[in-house]
């Protein structure tokens, strides 16, 4: 597991759910049932999640919120999970793929949540 995925973790997902989280992650054969769990998570600390609209532009909120050229990606998409990509490509991915991602911008502080056919979008802030 990267530590851009576990302050992933630390920052979005519930306290009781963190340990299982983090350990599924950095096992090849248990990844798989945490990334197919993308599709319908609802592990994330609602504290820190804002409700986004399918109109929203994601490229521009996350970076009017400090997001840089470069992100990292958890997916259910195999070709996407565990990548580092720049934000737009991630997004563009994501869209086009459809399945349940987390895009990691500023470790600890600020991601986003793409859920299953976009069924659900969220933005995922915390200050540190």
């Amino acid at each position: 597991m990267q530590a851009r995925e576990e302050a992933l973790v630390d920052a979005f997902v519930i306290p009781s759910k963190r340990a299982r989280y983090k350990a599924f992650l950095a096992s090849p054969k248990r990844r798989r049932k945490i990334l197919h769990g993308l599709n319908h998570l609802s592990d994330l600390d609602d504290r820190f999640a804002t409700d986004l609209p399918s109109s929203t532009d994601i490229v521009e909120l996350l970076r009017s919120r400090g997001a840089p050229e470069a992100c990292h990606v958890i997916s259910d998409v195999a070709g996407l999970d565990g990548r580092e990509m720049t934000l737009q490509d991630a997004i563009d991915q994501i869209e086009a793929n459809m399945w349940g991602t987390l895009v990691g911008c500023l470790p600890g502080r600020l991601a986003y949540y793409y859920g299953e056919a976009g069924e659900q979008r969220l933005l995922l802030e915390r200050d540190t």
